[in-house]
């Protein structure tokens, strides 16, 4: 499911000024509250992406110039974790233009659905094995750091914070931020982030295209709000979060845009996700686009590769010499060969420096994919670099860690007797 641009944009700004306002709820005035907070969201982080079987999220976001609607959407988010499937409607209107699109996964596949073209595009695939593919952020090796990055922002609201308990025992954190209140980097940020934004906006005159403003100089924050609400366990209930950003665009106009942002978490373990009925409708089915390198088969690499050395004289390109790697042993973790150059008659000042040497590569991460090292000798930046496989033709990618000053390509072409 792919998100238009503008409505990318909407949820970006939306998006930024909940987590400013959400953010703000971790420096609650106490040590307790600051922990009762994190306690929740790490608790709701962990239930949404293991602990609970099923639950159904509704996100609403709406934008306005001026009080002037001018950009909302509305989506509905069902998950099941147990069966490993989801479904995703989402309805986002534009002035006048109305576009509905359907995401849909289950163990035997996708279906996507856009209105504007009107198609059901089904791919048919085994997913039975996957793990759940929402991910748990706080998990993430970056998270820890990027909350530090965080707190350290928010600095001093910390005391614009409140945090209330209901007699249900939910707890309910809310915050209320005017633009004296809101620090100058954050402010610095926002105007950056809107102003690089309109780099990319389409300069066509359709309606839809015209509805956001150019806003280009004085941005600024001008009133964020926040709300969250915590059942009685620590899992979240809803959030609200609102905000104000002042702008000018090139013809000096003011504009207040506010954004707004709604989520509410229902259906907890009795969520039921149904695949879209295509009864009657126009559908296109596909089998999955699986990836070569997993059925490659490497001992067809054996064999001589090669290059030309190319350089720049009187103003074009010519050829002194040719690179050649040979293949001489691989499977799925090594790979042996030869590297060496040979120079045409002419060049032979080149030849004092041509490269001639045995090198091992070590398959890793990706399959048949890796780094190499010379064997025997002390190796360096120039005999040692990245080896590769190439799934779509009879060639192989080698390069060097460290180039020198002529023209490389990284491309070997198979030579065939």
């Amino acid at each position: 499911m792919k998100m238009s641009k503008k409505t990318a944009m909407i949820t970006s700004f939306t998006v930024g000024i909940m987590l400013f306002a959400t953010t703000a709820f971790a420096e609650v005035t106490s040590k307790s509250g600051y922990e009762q907070f994190k306690d929740s969201v790490k608790y709701s982080a962990e239930s949404f992406t293991g602990k609970l079987s099923s639950y159904t999220i509704d996100i609403s976001l709406v934008l306005k110039d001026n009080g002037k609607t001018i950009a909302s959407q509305n989506s509905v988010n069902k998950y099941d974790l147990k069966k490993n499937a989801c479904e995703n409607t989402t309805i986002t209107t534009e002035g006048k233009r109305k576009t509905e699109t359907i995401y849909y996964r289950d163990k035997n596949g996708f279906v996507n659905y856009n209105s504007n073209d009107d198609v059901y595009y089904i791919v048919e695939q085994d997913n039975s094995k996957e793990e759940f593919w929402i991910k748990n952020p706080f998990k993430e090796k970056e998270a820890e750091d990027l909350e530090k990055i965080a707190d350290a922002i928010i600095g001093s609201l910390k005391d614009s914070v409140i945090v209330s308990e209901n007699n249900d025992n939910s707890k309910e954190m809310s915050v209320s931020l005017s633009e004296t209140q809101i620090p100058s980097l954050i402010n610095a940020v926002v105007s950056y982030n809107i102003k690089s934004n309109f780099l990319w906006q389409r300069n066509d005159n359709t309606d839809n295209n015209n509805l956001l403003p150019k806003i280009t100089k004085d941005v600024f924050v001008k009133e964020a709000k926040g709300k969250m609400i915590a059942d009685k366990n620590g899992l979240i209930q809803s959030a609200l979060g609102t905000g104000v950003l002042y702008g000018k665009d090139d013809k000096g106009s003011e504009h207040n845009l506010t954004f707004e942002f709604l989520c509410k978490v229902s259906n907890i373990n009795s969520t039921i996700v149904n695949k879209p009925d295509t009864s009657g409708k126009k559908v296109e089915k596909s089998k999955a686009f699986s990836d070569p390198s997993t059925s490659l088969k490497p001992e067809l690499y054996i064999g001589t590769y090669k290059n030309n050395i190319t350089i720049e004289k009187d103003g074009k390109y010519q050829k002194i010499g040719e690179r050649i790697v040979e293949v001489e042993k691989i499977d799925k973790n090594t790979a042996l060969g030869r590297y060496h150059e040979e120079y045409l008659k002419g060049y032979e000042d080149y030849s004092a420096n041509a490269k001639d040497f045995k090198f091992e590569a070590k398959f890793k991460e990706y399959p048949y994919n890796g780094e190499f090292n010379k064997i025997g000798g002390s190796a360096d930046n120039n005999t040692s670099g990245y080896f590769g496989l190439d799934p779509y033709s009879a060639s192989i990618q080698f390069t060097f860690k460290q180039t020198d000053t002529r023209i490389y390509n990284s491309q070997f072409q198979r030579v065939f007797d």
